[in-house]
């Protein structure tokens, strides 16, 4: 398959993906939340790779589902837990990189010299920006996805800063619920 069939593929199923995330309703997202931690390890996974599929939005962030699944009743190991969900939120992210890929041909020739320019940079300093953009729950990563699909920045690099990033993330929101759910129950509820 050619590659840019392959980026207009990936492309158009992370846009559906958006597009149907945004129409269900709420309700319906905390059903599914529910289903995503009574399956465990492969709801944690999930959650990372839909949480993060989306574009721009996260209609319901991993970070509250490995919080919430990392909860000591339910027996899961935070470190293992995070790591799962780190796995599925990077390779999610790094679908956007498709999106960008496909959307290069759409750029006017002067758009296309910027975004070489911006090559040399990343060249330098993508890896240290992917992984800090992965890592940071609160800044959208397409921001820098996209671009990187439509400068061709090495796929496995940038897959590798991903995963890294949203696993740190996420094993750092399992220690926090393993740790400060009773915390939030003994204060909150009682």
């Amino acid at each position: 398959m050619k590659k840019t069939t392959l980026a207009t593929i990936v492309a158009v199923v992370v846009i559906l993906l958006t597009i149907v995330l945004s129409v269900v309703k709420v309700e319906h997202i905390r059903g599914l939340m529910h289903a995503l931690i009574h399956l465990g390890y492969l709801g944690a996974f999930l959650s990372g790779f839909l949480g993060t599929s989306s574009l721009m939005i996260s209609f319901f962030p991993p970070q509250v589902i490995v919080f919430l699944m990392s909860a000591p009743q339910l027996g899961l190991n935070p470190v293992l837990l995070g790591i799962v969900a780190g796995l599925g939120a990077g390779i999610a992210q790094y679908m956007h990189y498709y999106v960008g890929s496909a959307g290069k041909f759409l750029l006017s020739e002067k758009q296309r010299k910027m975004v070489e320019r911006w090559k040399t940079r990343l060249a330098k300093y993508g890896l240290i920006l992917i992984f800090l953009f992965a890592v940071t729950p609160l800044t959208p990563d397409d921001l820098i996805w996209i671009p990187l699909g439509m400068m061709n920045y090495p796929k496995v690099k940038a897959l590798i800063a991903a995963i890294v990033g949203k696993t740190v993330m996420l094993v750092t929101c399992a220690y926090g619920g393993h740790y400060g759910i009773g915390l939030i129950e003994k204060y909150l509820i009682s």
